[in-house]
């Protein structure tokens, strides 16, 4: 059933959503809005999710789902390369559902009172459904560029030690403790925990320890996260 009302003012409020949307994400300091290169890319998401909603309300399907899912694979590696945590992308899609409540409570109003209530349901619906496919598919995207990355830090500090050089630390790595600098270097080159225990003699256990030490002290969110900090990747 079509609500063509709903969708109008739906769709000529896009443009006030987005601004929302972005004023929300910088004001929980969001690299997606504060990173100028992830901006665009977070806009363009939001605005298709939105969209995707006011083509339901008009009665239509949204477009294919197989070119959103290859775009936001795209977004999900770019994301990984500028080290942005997963759950980044994750937290963004609940601050843009609620920048779009002022939108969607005035556009089911534009329909007769009995209609409003199906028409709000549909844009829950539609919302979900197109975040949620677009997450998968970024997750997706994400998991396949962390190995990569892991790869070539290994590569560029397999390098460093063949001139006997060490990896260049970043000023945050001040605070890491001698075992913690030691499991950090070994994450860098793609090892697992199991690898780190017995590569340094320790339990796995007292590896996750060092790990979530050097989570806190770098205030990262991930081990590729912590390696672009530690070692001042971009």
């Amino acid at each position: 059933m079509p609500y063509p009302a709903a969708a109008q003012f739906l769709r000529t409020a896009i443009p006030d959503i987005i601004r929302a949307y972005q004023s929300a994400l910088r004001a929980v300091r969001s690299p997606l809005a504060t990173r100028k290169e992830a901006w665009p890319k977070c806009r363009d998401q939001a605005q298709a999710i939105v969209e995707d909603c006011v083509i339901a309300l008009t009665g239509k399907q949204p477009p294919a789902p197989a070119e959103a899912r290859r775009y936001s694979h795209l977004v999900g590696v770019d994301r990984a390369t500028q080290g942005i945590a997963v759950a980044e992308s994750v937290r963004a899609v609940d601050i843009l559902w609620s920048a779009m409540q002022p939108a969607v409570r005035s556009a089911v109003q534009c329909e007769a009172a009995a209609r409003r209530t199906a028409a709000l349901l549909l844009i829950s619906t539609v919302f979900r459904a197109s975040s949620g496919s677009r997450l998968y598919a970024g997750a997706v995207g994400y998991g396949d560029a962390v190995p990569r990355l892991s790869e070539d830090v290994a590569d560029e500090n397999a390098g460093a030690e063949a001139t006997g050089e060490t990896p260049v630390e970043s000023p945050a790595c001040a605070g890491l403790s001698q075992r913690e600098k030691q499991v950090l270097e070994r994450v860098a080159r793609a090892m697992t925990n199991s690898q780190i225990a017995r590569d340094l003699g320790i339990e796995t256990a007292t590896v996750k320890r060092h790990l979530n030490n050097i989570y806190a002290k770098l205030q990262a969110d991930s081990r590729i996260d912590a390696i672009n900090k530690a070692y001042g990747r971009r």
